[in-house]
């Protein structure tokens, strides 16, 4: 049998960066197409050790759970344990389905009994990509509602907020399933628990939302005797499990979130007041938008939270 090395070496590119692309969907996350490509090179070369019998180590199966996190290491960087374990998985989930799709497709279009004695499986160019296209629309439209539910970034933040002359520091969570935008301005929503906001704001404000039940904060507004604050405030409307809420926001002076390639300043931001926790050791004060990380890949879409507790 005849190897051609160049054509092993394409054929793995070309499906390594489809894996490492459709994982970076799965998960959520943005990535670079150097990255992706560099660690799809590896992946290719990788795929030629196989072909010498002394090198056959390497393809052991602690080798193998090796070099794929080192893959998705090189292509994604290191973020914590947690996500580095959460995104190995999705390589996996995302490779098993692309061979999964091939052979289906194979066994599909396959006319005469498979796997008979001393028959080969003839596996052309085309079976692999009609095979790894019906993988990507699967995965497209389905892994990715599925993984949407189960991933979600736990990784704490340090942030601040600005208001009026007063400064809150908080702890907050990138959440990648908060996709709250502001009907003004497009302005993605930061949610804060009630504790943070009543630090934040002035006396008046603090009374006015402990005294009031979290459900008649918009319809009671009237009340408040803090016109400047009031001058700030938006109402959200979002989409909860529970149905359709109006979310009560107000404008800060500014939004600074502390990442690993510094400090990200906006002032075009909203922040949302919530009567929930957002965690169980109570440690996050804040559910952070993905907008406000540049390394985090967001759509502005349709105006949706899942609040915690609801």
């Amino acid at each position: 049998m005849i190897i051609y090395a160049d054509v092993v070496l394409l054929l793995n590119f070309l499906m390594n960066s489809a894996i490492l692309v459709l994982t970076a969907y799965g998960a959520g996350i943005a990535f670079s197409w150097n990255r992706i490509a560099g660690a799809a090179a590896m992946g290719g070369i990788y795929t030629l050790v196989g072909v010498f019998p002394a090198m056959s180590i390497f393809y052991s199966i602690p080798a193998k759970l090796i070099v794929s996190v080192l893959l998705v290491l090189a292509a994604f960087g290191y973020r914590s344990i947690k996500i580095t374990i959460i995104l190995t998985g999705i390589f996996f989930i995302v490779s098993f389905i692309l061979g999964g799709a091939v052979l289906g497709w194979l066994y599909f279009i396959q006319t005469e009994i498979l796997y008979a004695a001393n028959q080969n499986i003839n596996l052309s160019l085309s079976d692999v990509i009609i095979g790894s296209s019906l993988a990507i629309i699967l995965i497209i439209l389905v892994v990715k509602r599925l993984l949407g539910r189960m991933y979600r970034y736990k990784t704490l933040y340090q942030a601040r907020i600005e208001y009026d002359g007063n400064s809150q520091e908080i702890t907050g969570m990138m959440d990648t399933g908060n996709g709250l935008y502001s009907l003004m301005g497009r302005k993605p929503v930061v949610l804060v628990n009630l504790q943070v906001a009543a630090s934040l704001l002035g006396a008046q404000v603090s009374d006015f939302l402990i005294k009031n039940r979290p459900d008649s904060w918009v319809s009671n507004l009237d009340t408040c005797q803090d016109s400047k604050w009031l001058a700030r405030v938006e109402i959200i409307p979002c989409q909860s499990v529970g149905g359709y809420n109006m979310l009560l926001g107000f404008r800060p002076d500014s939004i600074t979130v502390i990442g690993e390639k510094g400090a990200e300043y906006t002032a075009e931001a909203l922040i949302g007041i919530c009567d929930t926790v957002f965690d169980d050791n109570r440690e996050c004060q804040a559910l952070l938008h993905p907008a406000l990380m540049t390394e985090v890949n967001i759509t502005k879409g349709a105006n949706t939270c899942v609040l915690p507790g609801r």
